[in-house]
């Protein structure tokens, strides 16, 4: 019922736009029907004359009994007021300890006795001293410890495989590689291996010692290792940071050297990530040559996150020739590169990515290549994305085929100036606006100093806009506006501690009366709010709490419109 009935909805939402398309495209063959130009180009408009009535049989997730399920649907109300809350806490705490039925704690003593899929699914969030530690405690989950989905991910830190020895000249115990016990692992869990990451925080004298031993294995085995298929680096680079200023440092010699030595190592690597490596000079041209001698032909997925400090154009990326997926930095793409990406046919999704390491402003690529590379490849799909905890505006790529902006800095806001911009480039491409993470920042309650209209705007002018996350503060009457007005909206993901239960919408002349008066009477509380964007949606939706909405991830590479079958390998 829920399932066909949603399609009815779109197709009633679609249809209130239709005396609007019809009026636009006039001029065309009615026996032809609207042609697929005059759709994407035409002014997206909804009439608000019509409140939805049709009823959907959707069910409710209920929680416990019928007694918390009523209180509950009490404090989701309106009408309680707080001095009726107290109240009602007051009562259920009294009624609890009248009960004082203590329930005997039960001792759970069966631990060596779980299922294997249950000790693999724990171990895995354990380090590698935890492992071997958690090994030793019983039989059973020693057996355990040796499979190999424990070991398809092994974390490198500055102090994995170590042990520590009593430097005199420092007066104190420092971490040091055990080349043995490395040697001893590789030969144990060297075939299991599948994704291998280099996650130094300090110690990176440990990680040239740790690659070396590695390199060395292979050379004295006379073997590489085909089964990692995924390989990451990430440099810290803030590692010399003081209490107010941070001195950004690169990478080089002979970290980079010992790096590049045990890429060759690794023939079937299908994702690589390098992050923050802030190289200068010659060793940035030449950081992926020993790559695409090895892996030119499996390699998939490319991130190279500030590989260099200074604006400079990676050509390399364009020897994988089976590449899918490119996240790099703004300032490590060029005219040039662009015009290479446009000669990669299997090349579907390119992240331009920005952190809180990009120090230099790049300059964009020029609007006339990338409408070059829309001709050239109808295919290609851009994602502008910015994270790490700074302040920094995103870098906008004029006439690209972008399909994502997405922001994950707890300090960037939503205003009219930024959507308005997204608007007018982006128009007939947008399908993803996100803003993730929690923020770090107040804002007023007042409608004017909201981004509410903004929103509003954005939805309506972008028709082809599935995926809208907001972590702001939006008045219950904003979400239904949102929901009501995208045509195409799938994905509405909304702080519950952010939502204002308040109909602050002036009356426009476009809306009739009976959908002003639903308006207002369905933004009164969050139960009627729910009920309602679940109609109009056509399945149940619920706003997030902080800890779901933090959790919540967004598929950028999902093709959600159908552009054709893809070829085959």
């Amino acid at each position: 019922m829920a399932a066909s009935s949603r399609y009815s909805m779109r197709q009633l939402r679609s249809s209130l736009v239709s005396d609007t398309m019809s009026s636009s495209t006039g001029m065309l063959d009615h026996s032809r029907g609207v042609s697929s130009r005059a759709t994407r180009y035409s002014e997206p408009v909804t009439a608000y004359n019509v409140a939805p009535k049709q009823r959907l049989n959707l069910v409710d997730i209920k929680y416990g009994s019928k007694k918390d399920t009523a209180a509950r649907l009490r404090t989701y109300g309106y009408k309680e007021s707080s001095k009726d809350r107290k109240r009602r806490e007051w009562q259920e705490k009294q009624s609890k300890r009248a009960e004082n039925t203590e329930k005997p704690r039960i001792h759970f003593t069966g631990w060596m006795y779980l299922p294997d899929l249950i000790l693999e699914h724990i171990f895995k969030f354990l380090n590698y001293r935890e492992r071997l530690h958690a090994s030793l405690s019983c039989i059973m989950w020693q057996r355990v410890f040796w499979n190999t989905s424990i070991w398809s991910h092994l974390i490198v830190q500055g102090d994995t495989m170590c042990e520590y020895r009593y430097v005199i000249a420092m007066k104190d115990y420092t971490a040091t590689v055990d080349t043995m016990r490395v040697s001893a692992a590789l030969n144990a869990i060297g075939e299991k291996l599948k994704c291998l990451s280099f996650l130094p925080h300090e110690n990176l004298h440990n990680i040239v010692t740790f690659q070396e031993v590695v390199c060395r294995w292979c050379t004295v085995n006379r073997k590489k290792l085909p089964n990692i298929k995924c390989f990451v680096y990430v440099f810290p680079c803030d590692f010399a940071k003081k209490r107010n200023e941070v001195e950004i440092y690169g990478t080089g010699g002979m970290i980079l050297q010992n790096m590049k030595n045990l890429l060759q190592c690794l023939p079937g690597l299908e994702r690589l990530e390098l992050v923050d490596l802030q190289l200068d000079g010659m060793d940035g041209e030449h950081v992926l040559d020993e790559v695409s001698e090895v892996c030119r032909f499996s390699l998939k997925t490319l991130k190279i996150v500030n590989i260099t400090r200074m604006p400079f154009s990676m050509l390399t990326v364009s020897s994988f020739a089976y590449l899918r997926c490119l996240i790099i930095s703004p300032h490590n793409l060029g005219d040039d590169l662009v015009e290479c990406i446009s000669s990669m046919p299997k090349l579907r999704n390119v992240h331009i990515l920005s952190n809180a390491y990009s120090e230099c402003v790049p300059t964009p690529v020029d609007y006339r290549i990338w409408k070059q590379c829309r001709k050239s490849h109808p295919r290609l799909r851009v994602h502008l994305v910015t994270e790490g905890k700074h302040r920094k505006e995103m870098i906008y790529q004029t006439k690209a085929p972008v399909k994502s902006l997405v922001y994950d800095s707890p300090y960037s806001r939503a205003n009219q100036f930024s959507i308005n911009l997204a608007v007018e480039l982006y128009k007939t491409d947008l399908e993803v606006y996100c803003h993730r993470g929690l923020p770090r920042f107040t804002r007023s309650r007042s409608f004017h100093s909201r981004a509410d209209s903004a929103y509003l705007y954005l939805v309506r002018q972008c028709p082809y806009l599935h995926t809208l996350m907001i972590r702001e503060r939006i008045s219950s009457s904003t979400v239904l506006l949102l929901a009501y007005t995208g045509k195409n909206l799938r994905y509405f993901h909304l702080r519950r501690n952010a939502i204002i239960l308040k109909c602050d919408w002036p009356k426009s002349p476009d809306w009739s009366d009976e959908f002003y008066t639903w308006l207002k009477r369905s933004s009164k509380s969050y139960f009627d709010m729910e009920r309602e964007v679940s109609q109009i949606l056509g399945f149940r939706w619920y706003a997030l709490n902080d800890k779901q909405f933090k959790l919540t991830h967004v598929n950028l590479n999902f093709q959600y419109y159908y552009d054709g079958f893809e070829e085959a390998f």
